[in-house]
């Protein structure tokens, strides 16, 4: 038997890598614009973009809602319809039968409030942190699908979830050593915010698949709503800020804010396009990622984005190729995580999706056999 062979694996996978790809490919376009550095250090603007393009998933959630619409459930069997076609019409018939609606709102609001203290502790603590949490999600993740979705992690996942953990330790290692001067560059109050900020985004990512799950939500409506709530609260954040004239990680409101408006040009305007755009395309992905899969599938999109530390040709060499080694092993060990790949040694992929279901099958075809052995017997008998 080969050590290792691949699990069930679903061509939508695609779509988190292409998230990934479309993150990837933004971060070198946005960072070689000149004016980056300047909108840096205005990132409540950059916040509202990024919720301006949340809500440009209008556009195919109306064109979904409408091919929902003029295409009633056909009765002909050979006709497939979408999964996401197939969302909208459940979503309908559920509304006919008054399902609750105000649970499918609260769901919503509660998970854009948790996603709106990610993005704040983030831009209010960790704006010029180069280390990346993101590898705890894993954890936080199963922790919180567990209390709210009632999922269970087997063998192969908690070992591969400790083996991305050990891992993720380590990049970090590379990434201190990688920034050049190593004087004060860990700052614990810093780091224990973005891992606060980590457990907000995982909890508000498996909050949007309960109501996936429970109330029907279209990912396209969750992206919407919460790209609205998200863009009111960052106006309201940026409002205050520059009233009050305060001091945020080294930035001064409001002068930064009449230092990006006074000298605004084409760069500028680039910049917002970018953001709108890859932003729209990046979040309509995870929604969409959460809504095929589970919450730990986005997890591959930052996986590919963080390839980006170790593509700069102004790190070490060698650290930058370890980096990579690296992450090619956690993405590895990740596909064995959602048993994309199985582990055959030591009995690990033991409780699979696919192993279970193989052995169902042969429980059920062996009672099968047994029921017509019992039955051939007692025909014997009667004869």
């Amino acid at each position: 038997m080969k050590c290792i062979n691949f699990g069930d694996v679903n061509k939508r996978l695609l779509i988190p890598i292409f998230g990934g790809i479309i993150r990837l490919i933004y971060i070198f376009l946005i960072h070689r614009n000149p004016k980056y550095e300047i909108a840096t250090k205005n990132p409540f603007i950059l916040n509202i973009y990024t919720s301006v393009g949340m809500i440009f998933s209008f556009i195919p959630y109306l064109i979904l809602k409408y091919r929902s619409k003029t295409k009633s459930i056909s009765s002909n069997a050979s006709q497939i319809q979408s999964k996401l076609n197939i969302e909208f019409i459940h979503s309908d018939l559920y509304e006919e039968i008054e399902i609750d609606q105000s649970k499918k709102y609260k769901l919503i609001i509660c998970s854009s409030i948790f996603d709106f203290l990610q993005v704040l502790l983030l831009t209010i603590f960790c704006i010029y942190c180069n280390y990346n949490l993101w590898i705890f999600d894993i954890l936080f993740m199963s922790l919180f699908s567990n209390l709210i979705l009632k999922t269970k992690l087997y063998k192969h996942q908690y070992f591969s979830m400790i083996i991305i953990i050990i891992l993720g330790f380590i990049l970090n290692i590379i990434k201190y050593f990688n920034l050049g001067d190593t004087n004060n560059k860990v700052d614990p109050f810093e780091l224990s915010m973005k891992l606060l900020s980590e457990i907000c985004l995982s909890l508000s990512m498996v909050i949007v698949k309960y109501n996936m799950e429970k109330t029907y939500c279209s990912p396209y409506e969750i992206c919407i709503w919460e790209g609205l709530i998200g863009l009111i609260l960052n106006i309201i954040i940026l409002v205050i800020v520059n009233q009050l004239r305060v001091t945020i990680s080294g930035v001064e409101y409001p002068n930064n804010f009449y230092e990006l408006f006074d000298n605004y040009d084409i760069n500028d305007l680039i910049i917002c396009f970018v953001e709108l755009i890859m932003n729209a395309i990046y979040n309509i992905v995870i929604f969409v990622t959460c809504d095929f899969f589970t919450p730990f599938h986005i997890l591959i999109t930052s996986i590919i984005k963080e390839f980006y530390s170790y593509l700069q040709t102004d790190g070490n060499l060698v650290l930058n190729i370890l980096g990579i080694c690296i992450l090619i092993f956690i993405a590895f060990m990740f596909l064995v995580f959602v048993e994309i790949i199985e582990l055959n040694f030591w009995n690990i992929s033991y409780n699979t999706k696919k192993n279970i279901e193989l052995r169902s099958l042969t429980d059920s075809s062996i009672e099968n056999n047994y029921n017509i052995n019992i039955n051939d017997e007692k025909s014997e008998e009667e004869t």
